[in-house]
């Protein structure tokens, strides 16, 4: 099946992430001095999970500053628990009450959600389940097809997971609240999951045309609380692969926390056939050429995912999420996510890490991060908010990344170890192609590139501040032989030409003293398109870090949705296109 015959919209290709262990930036070096970086106001540790299991502490169910985000933004599916037109064809159902002591029917409910799924057998089955607490470890079995519906009332009659909340909590804290083996269809909508050291939702895979869906649900104070290098514990973890469909979206995952990776979220990869590359041409600065491209994305859409944490002691990856397979990853908030290590913060990938490791193979990655919230996300060595490593092909645009507290706000890292192979020193390389992201108010420089190419064109870099660094740029030495281009053009970006003269007709916003609107008021707006900078194009070519089988197209839209270009014919630099 061809990539792009999958997607929605050629525009909005995704991206993978593997979570192996980094190399080059992402490696295990001990851990240099830098200068500290001090943030505005701290970030308290978690509580341990099963100490506050029914406390919201980060804020409302959805956010305000990306449309339709949380539980509840796109609305709510009936599944045929209210009424049976609307169930799915081929699919019985079971109605579930805590407390009722029936036969499973909706004027007769079971009162555990155990017994629905033993009653289903191998049935594809949907299990209506009332407002309520229900404390069980749920184990959905292996290959089967089950349907998970939460947020209903007593009746049966109304659905809504805010104002009727069904909460999941476990009687074995080692195990995940919520587990599924392979599952051939599984869709989890709804549900309030919480109270695990574990994961609060796991679904493993065996990339075997598994379908997997998670929506609606509230999933907070799950996982580890102390220094480990578990990967076993935190939010959601679901496997991925390349036959494998993903949808995570409209959830709310908080507070969670992880050892060695994907805090809040973790979807893994688990194949080396996604693209695939030919290592021995010269094309793309040594890097080879991507022949074909195959396999599903994962679609992880419009999620609130806040304040999760990263416990190894050495080197956490995406403390907010990880990914490994093909991944559109967009209109997410993600706040305050966090590679606490063991106190100092010393981890990669605060927000979000895309990590497509398979041990040098020739298969890479594609992710697209657009239309995302990134702020107060924080790390101590690079990438606070997105982190694109290790042949995970990254296309970014129309991100806002704001008050992110580490170098990098956006960091393309490379896999050479310590040297790289290939007839120009150059395999291994990674690429990111960064289009109209807006940069601003940072604690660390807003772009780090190691081992890698970068191509950047039409974005805002403003007001960033790093003292280790000059500008915002940090080009890190990295591996011999792998020099790092960072080429493009028309962006508003302190830089030094002398030092990247590939990326032309641009120059520093820092002298003037409004060029976006209100960093107070956290309005990232351009003050004045026509100031003195004239931040815009009548077009918007740009060249790609790396020719893919399907050519990556600019942005249609902007962050907030409206149409490229404005009234005036002028496509504005930075996410906003007002």
């Amino acid at each position: 099946m061809q990539l792009i015959s999958i997607m929605r919209n050629a525009t909005f290709i995704a991206a993978l992430i593997a979570l192996a262990a980094c190399g080059g930036g992402g490696g295990g070096a001990p851990k240099p001095q830098r200068t500290a970086i001090a943030p505005r106001a701290p970030v308290t540790a978690p509580a341990p999970p099963w100490s506050r299991p029914t406390i919201r502490t980060g804020g409302p169910n959805r956010a305000t500053n990306v449309r339709r985000t949380g539980i509840g933004g796109n609305g709510y599916l009936d599944y045929g628990c209210i009424s049976d037109a609307t169930r799915p064809a081929g699919w019985s159902s079971l109605f579930v009450r805590a407390g009722a002591a029936g036969n499973g029917t909706r004027g007769n409910p079971y009162g555990t959600i155990g017994q629905a799924i033993a009653a289903g057998g191998d049935a594809k089955t949907v299990v209506c389940v009332a407002a309520g607490t229900y404390v069980a470890n749920i184990h959905l079995g292996m290959r089967r097809n089950h349907i998970l519906v939460g947020g209903l009332n007593g009746n049966f009659t109304a659905r809504d997971p805010i104002a009727w909340r069904t909460t999941t909590m476990p009687t074995d804290l080692a195990r995940p609240v919520i587990d599924a083996e392979a599952p051939v269809e599984l869709v989890i909508d709804g549900f309030v999951v919480t109270g695990t050291h574990a994961r609060g939702i796991l679904a493993t895979t065996w990339d075997a045309s598994e379908r997997i869906t998670l929506r609606n649900n509230h999933v907070h104070h799950n996982g580890c609380s102390t220094p480990t290098a578990s990967s076993d514990c935190g939010g959601i973890e679901v496997g991925g692969g390349r036959t494998v469909a993903v949808e995570i979206a409209n959830n709310l995952v908080e507070e969670n926390g992880g050892g060695h990776h994907g805090g809040g979220i973790d979807v893994g990869g688990a194949t080396e056939n996604l693209g695939f590359l030919d290592q021995t041409t010269g094309a793309n600065d040594g890097f080879g050429t991507v022949v074909t491209m195959t396999g599903l994305v994962a679609n992880v859409h419009h999620n609130v995912i806040r304040n999760n944490r990263l416990y190894e002691e050495s080197l956490p990856h995406g403390a907010g999420m990880a990914i490994g397979m093909h991944g559109d990853v967009h209109h997410n908030v993600f706040f305050g996510n966090d590679t606490v290590s063991d106190g100092d913060h010393y981890g990669v990938g605060a927000g979000l890490i895309g990590q497509h490791d398979r041990g040098g193979s020739a298969s890479v990655a594609l992710l697209v991060v657009r239309n995302n919230w990134f702020e107060a996300n924080r790390t101590t060595k690079l990438g606070s908010a997105i982190f694109l490593d290790q042949y995970t092909v990254g296309y970014v645009y129309n991100n806002v990344v704001v008050r992110n507290f580490g170098t990098g706000a956006i960091i393309v890292d490379g896999n050479c170890g310590d040297t790289c192979a290939g007839p120009n020193g150059n395999q291994g390389r990674n690429f990111a192609t960064i289009v109209n992201n807006t940069v601003a108010d940072n604690d660390g420089a807003g772009l780090a590139v190691q081992d890698s190419t970068a191509h950047v064109y039409y974005n805002v870099f403003w007001r960033n501040r790093d003292a280790d660094v000059d500008g915002d740029i940090e080009s890190l030495n990295g591996s011999p032989g792998a020099d790092n281009r960072i080429r493009g053009a028309y962006n508003i970006i302190d830089f030094d030409p002398a030092q990247f003269p590939l990326l032309t007709n641009s120059v520093s916003g820092e002298a003037i003293p409004n060029l976006l609107r209100s960093l107070a008021n956290k309005d990232y707006r351009l003050t004045d398109p026509d100031n003195a900078l004239q931040p815009y194009r009548f077009d918007q070519a740009f060249v790609p870090a790396i020719a893919l089988p399907t050519a990556l197209q600019p942005p249609a839209d902007d962050y907030d949705d409206v149409p490229r270009p404005d009234g005036q014919g002028r496509y504005l630099y930075g996410a906003y296109g007002r």
